[in-house]
């Protein structure tokens, strides 16, 4: 006789929100209930918990993986062989050397490849160098995309290509960019020459892909997931708008458009961003007239380059590993993971190799792409897929205000508000609120960059292809939030600098600060002096101070033990010769610290940059 399976949620109580609310508040002592509620770079609310009544609605449903709204994903179900492209970008100068990575890149697991042509990518000039670069390439099991400077160029240069092979049947990605080179360089591209080249040809290439809406520009100069989101769609739209008028049937506009997105490192965020981008451009072509079924984006998520690190770049792998499974749950067609030390300089074999193998496993050995929309019925994502589109309509309602995304950047309203929300993130990660591994926490001085196979080249003006014509934007220059930390931490370990640490009591009452204060000062270059020395006395402090010729002290200590240590401490150490004296920890009486002769007070939630700033000028370290 079979038993029946056991109730193992009979033994529990049903789940009571109200109780586990009253237990939530008193476990906050009296502090507000917003300390418990997350908020996006936008404003959205993240709640600690969230429960059915979150979810979809009759009124507003997320419908089914494969079907309009397309929230879910744009297909039913997902190809068990390639359930997304893994797009490998080929960025190596000579098209030979770019060549045989492209053939490395297809026979280590790569599906598609990116030929960046430009000062960071190959060097195409001609007929005659596309055909070397993409030479031995088997185009019709490997779609070719393109991001290029001059992209109907190099779109007329593909076509002619993919012509003389036969590769007609092919769904390329001539992806020519006009909007996202006035975002990049001031300077749009040819938009009626772009439409017009898509025109001749879209009966060659049927399945092409031949406008890209590229909201990388936007992620990489700091903005935020909404505000990125409605650079897609009103990028989208003025396309639409522009292959209509080329002669393109709606439906058709519709499909020859793809959405480049970067995706960063919080997965449920990133994920519900491709999510709303789907559910809000399918509203677009709803509004537009274009049937249900035509209403799928169709979108390539890139790695984000404003997450990745110089120093300590092996973490790197973290971050892109955590994006590229981002991009798969968010139901991306294709995904570009970068090499990890994209920071550095141009990828070696090794670090493109670690790119693709990151999309493998996830593609094969977790089998993401065995699962239609991962996310989906998750609640919180359901409910942040929703805020997400709501907040970047918003958004993209007030570019089209203004005339549309072109008469936006025209006039730097959208770099603008771009440049507020780079401002409000960098202060959290001045602040340390949000952290970078390897840069901001746990910092490892001297340790060895991995290798590179040479510089990138980008120029700080408009491409060739631009030369001569006058800009009619502010650019959206890139950004990396790492990059201030990373510009203290060079100076400082150029100039070898070190700092004393002054620890009052025994290892474990000073400890905690001593690694705060050490990991703060490693940020910034500063090596530390005895972090884990334990002194006799104040006059063994002073004395083991005084041996290292050092020059700047750090007292570290327990509160209890800094009320009867601290000043004593302090006026030892510039007795013995200290010129600058840190105080790890917020003060009870700054006063007379001050007056015992601490000249500086580190701790938790300030400004990190402005304290790391103010004892390299202590230390005689240049700015």
């Amino acid at each position: 006789m079979t038993e029946a399976p056991t109730p193992f949620a009979a033994d529990f109580p049903p789940p009571d929100e109200t109780r586990w609310r009253a237990l939530a508040e008193a476990a906050l002592k009296g502090a507000h209930w917003d300390r418990l509620v997350g908020r996006t770079a936008d404003g959205v609310s993240i709640a600690p918990l969230y429960r059915e009544t979150d979810a979809p609605t009759a009124a507003d449903p997320a419908g089914l993986p494969g079907h309009a709204p397309f929230a879910r994903g744009a297909h039913v179900r997902p190809d068990p062989y390639t359930p997304w492209r893994i797009r490998q970008s080929a960025v190596e100068r000579d098209p030979a050397e770019a060549n045989a990575a492209i053939l490395d890149d297809l026979a280590g697991g790569a599906s598609a490849i990116e030929l960046v042509i430009g000062a960071d990518g190959v060097a195409i000039a001609d007929a005659d160098d596309l055909r070397t670069a993409l030479d031995g390439v088997l185009v019709d099991l490997a779609p070719i995309a393109l991001d290029a400077e001059d992209t109907v160029a190099a779109a007329t240069l593909l076509a002619g290509y993919l012509g003389d092979v036969g590769a007609a049947a092919l769904a390329p990605g001539f992806d020519m960019n006009p909007i996202g080179a006035l975002m990049r360089t001031g300077v749009a591209g040819d938009m009626a020459a772009a439409t017009a080249l898509a025109a001749r040809h879209r009966d060659t290439f049927p399945g092409a892909t031949w406008l890209r809406a590229d909201a990388r520009p936007v992620h990489e100069a700091g903005g935020s997931e909404a505000q990125e989101i409605a650079a897609a769609l009103s990028c989208g739209i003025a396309y639409l708008r522009a292959l209509r008028a080329a002669g393109f049937a709606l439906d058709d506009a519709a499909r020859a458009i793809a959405f480049t997105m970067a995706a960063g490192p919080d997965v449920l965020l990133e994920a519900a961003k491709l999510r709303a981008l789907r559910l809000t451009w399918a509203r677009v072509l709803e509004a537009s007239g274009v049937p249900p079924e035509a209403r799928a984006a169709h979108i390539h998520a890139v790695t984000s380059r404003r997450m990745m690190a110089r120093h300590d770049a092996w973490t790197n792998m973290l971050r892109t590993t955590a994006a590229g499974f981002a991009a798969a749950v968010g139901g991306a067609d294709a995904i570009t993971v970068l090499p990890f030390t994209d920071a550095l300089g141009r990828p070696t074999p090794f670090a493109r190799r670690i790119a693709r193998n990151a999309q493998i496993i996830l593609m094969e050995e977790s089998h993401l792409g065995r699962v239609a929309d991962p996310a989906g019925g998750a609640w919180f994502v359901e409910k942040l897929t929703r805020d997400l589109a709501e907040a970047a309509w918003t958004e993209m309602q007030g570019l089209e205000a203004q005339g549309g995304i072109v008469a936006a950047l025209e006039n730097g309203a959208l770099q603008h508000e771009v440049a507020l929300m780079r401002q409000k993130r960098a202060k959290a990660f001045a602040t340390r609120r949000e952290t970078i591994t390897g840069v901001t926490d746990f910092p490892l001085l001297g340790a060895a960059a991995p290798a590179t196979s040479g510089a990138w080249t980008t120029p700080s003006t408009p491409s060739a292809s631009h030369a001569g014509e006058v800009a009619r934007a502010p650019v959206l220059a890139p950004i990396r939030w790492a990059a201030p930390f990373e510009t203290l931490r060079d100076a400082g370990e150029a100039a070898k600098a070190k700092a004393f640490f002054a620890t009052l009591g025994p290892l474990a009452e000073f400890s905690p600060r001593a690694n705060f204060a050490r990991n703060l000062f490693a940020a910034g270059g500063v090596d530390a002096i005895g972090p884990e020395a334990v002194h006799a006395d104040i006059a063994a402090l002073a004395a083991a101070f005084a041996a290292t010729g050092a020059t700047v002290a750090v007292l570290c200590g327990a509160d209890a033990r800094y009320a009867t240590d601290a000043s004593p401490a302090a006026a030892a150490l510039k007795a013995a010769g200290a010129v600058w004296i840190v105080y790890a920890g917020k003060p009870a009486d700054e006063a007379a610290l001050r007056a015992a002769g601490v000249d500086q007070f580190i701790f938790a939630g300030q400004d990190a940059l402005e304290a790391l700033t103010t004892l390299h000028a202590a230390l005689g370290i240049a700015a």
